[in-house]
């Protein structure tokens, strides 16, 4: 559990609570094609894959040559 919990930043939390937020709307209005979205986010959170792990982000290199 330490090993989950550790290292999170904040856009982890986001999408752990908009996952949360999802699934649980979905429930409430039984809207229940929302629900697989919510358990997305949420799972991108928890085991860090996606853009909840920052791997989204544009590496800047600048040793790379211009293509020309």
């Amino acid at each position: 559990m330490k090993n989950l919990t550790q290292s999170w930043t904040i856009s982890r939390w986001l999408y752990l609570l908009a996952g949360l937020f999802f699934v649980l709307i979905a429930i409430n209005d039984r809207v229940w094609f929302m629900i697989p979205f919510g358990l997305y986010f949420m799972a991108m959170a928890l085991f860090k894959f996606g853009c909840a792990g920052g791997t989204c982000e544009i590496s800047q290199n600048e040793d790379k040559e211009p293509l020309n």
